[in-house]
């Protein structure tokens, strides 16, 4: 892991739960193991926080800063995320462009954040899914994305869009993973990092709880 500098990107409202606090501490003590590595002696990272109610807006911030400082990739974690700290290096050993983590969105009924290459339905992360699986986009909740595909894609990098099916502006992250596609790259979801985290809400939503509100729904249909 030479020569590799991480830029440890949060945009943030202003809130951050204590069990992030907690996350992102071990993130850094891991990243402290990594430094003391004889074949690590390159590596280094550092957090950059942007704080506003313009999401899209400080991605661009941090993006920008983060480049500036000379990292050779971007990890977007926000702050309603709790994970392993091992996540960093479990997403730098699939060495590839743009790989992330699949998540439920903060709602019921339950849905993972990552669609399906096909555009078809969300991605599955479950206790049969594991390695790499190509999407069509992913969440930002927790993404390493490399120096390469900024420096191929012109800005704005987050510019969101409306949909006029849907009625509705889109999240930056949709539209940033077209641009992502559209420059060659593949947007890929790490099933192994995903079973590490989890979306921090009025409860931890994470993949374990599919099965049990797909069967909780199937009861009510037989009452």
């Amino acid at each position: 892991m030479s020569s590799i500098r991480v830029a440890i990107c949060v945009p943030s409202a202003g809130y951050c739960p204590i069990f992030f606090a907690q996350s992102l501490a071990e993130m850094m003590m891991c990243g402290q193991v990594l430094r003391s590595r004889a074949e690590a002696s390159g590596f280094d990272m550092k957090i950059f926080i942007r704080q506003s109610s313009n999401i899209p807006n400080n991605r661009e911030a941090l993006v920008d800063q983060a480049l500036g400082w000379g990292c050779t990739h971007v990890l977007f974690i926000d702050d309603d995320m709790v994970f392993n700290g091992h996540i960093l290096e479990m997403l730098l050993s699939r060495r590839q462009p743009y790989v992330a983590c699949n998540y439920p969105k903060r709602q019921h009924p339950f849905e993972f954040t990552a669609t399906r290459i096909d555009k078809t339905g969300p991605i599955h992360t479950n206790n049969l899914t594991i390695g790499m699986e190509e999407a069509w986009y992913t969440g930002f909740g927790a993404a390493l994305i490399e120096r390469e595909v900024f420096e191929k894609i012109p800005k704005p990098w987050f510019l969101p869009y409306f949909d006029p099916q849907q009625q509705q502006i889109s999240s930056e992250d949709n539209p940033f993973c077209q641009r992502v596609r559209d420059a060659g790259f593949k947007v890929l979801v790490d099933h192994n990092a995903s079973k590490h985290l989890s979306h921090f809400g009025h409860h931890f939503y994470n993949w374990k709880e599919a099965p049990v509100v797909e069967e909780r729904m199937m009861e009510k249909k037989v009452a």
